[in-house]
């Protein structure tokens, strides 16, 4: 696994801003790490993948009971059972465990949001249901104020931490794609330092982009009738039988 300092030390080595063997200063490695953070937020929903859709645990602070979720036939099962691609937004009132979908894709992100600072009052516990998250089983979110977004690694079965790494982390994505970050940190690094990417370089961070959104291209489920005539809808499948029905929801994290 690749850390995350090791991305830092080669983006600056990638257009010759520091030497070879040199180290980097506190100041240079703080520089890189804010911009390879926010190279982490913007990727999804334009390179790679789709934007997180908010996905409300509770009716914490709602003004309205008309719009109650449970009288919408939207009850705790299916709270408590998000499908892939969300920003769960912590306003439950007691204290719940949120099961994973036990079909994601590779690539697809699961975020949390505490607008209201609740969750020591009132955590959640995000179960990875048959896979990992940050290598345990589970884990218990408890502190007030939490943004923090997961991606789902298929080759570590694993969902890992997308939000405010630091230098001593591993890198998030596969080695495979090591030099995409490295070029495309350097790419934002460069401008600081008047310098440019080199022609050799740029081949290959094409290379490497068309294969990342490749491998992380995701599809949003289509609920659809299975009477409607298959062949004129897309077959860029949601779950592993790479199909659309809308009698499949246990499958793709839907439940009740």
């Amino acid at each position: 696994m690749t850390l995350v300092s090791t991305i830092l030390t080669q983006a600056y080595r990638e257009s010759n801003i520091i030497a070879l063997r040199k180290v980097l200063t506190a100041e240079q490695s703080t520089e890189a790490l804010f911009l390879l953070n926010g190279i982490f937020a913007g990727i999804y929903g334009g390179d790679a993948g789709e934007a997180l859709t908010d996905w409300p645990l509770g009716n914490f602070g709602r003004e309205n009971p008309m719009y109650d979720d449970d009288a919408l036939n939207f009850n705790k099962r299916n709270r408590d059972h998000p499908p892939i691609n969300q920003r769960i937004i912590a306003t439950n009132e007691q204290a719940r465990t949120v099961w994973l979908t036990p079909y994601p894709q590779d690539g697809s992100r699961m975020g949390i949001a505490d607008p209201f600072s609740r969750l020591a009052t009132v955590p959640v516990t995000l179960d990875a249901n048959g896979r990992t998250i940050e290598g345990a089983a589970s884990i218990t979110l408890n502190v007030d104020g939490a943004f923090t977004e997961w991606f789902y690694r298929a080759d570590l079965a694993s969902w890992v931490k997308l939000t405010g790494v630091i230098a001593t982390d591993e890198m998030p994505f596969p080695e495979k794609f090591d030099n995409f970050f490295m070029i495309l940190l350097a790419i934002r690094l460069n401008p600081r330092y008047g310098r440019e990417l080199d022609a050799q370089s740029q081949i290959i961070f094409k290379q490497q982009r068309r294969e990342f959104v490749a491998r992380y291209l995701q599809s949003r489920p289509l609920e659809i009738l299975d009477d409607v005539s298959w062949p004129f809808m897309s077959t860029q499948g949601y779950d592993q039988q790479r199909a659309f029905s809308s009698q499949r929801n246990f499958d793709r994290g839907y439940w009740g």
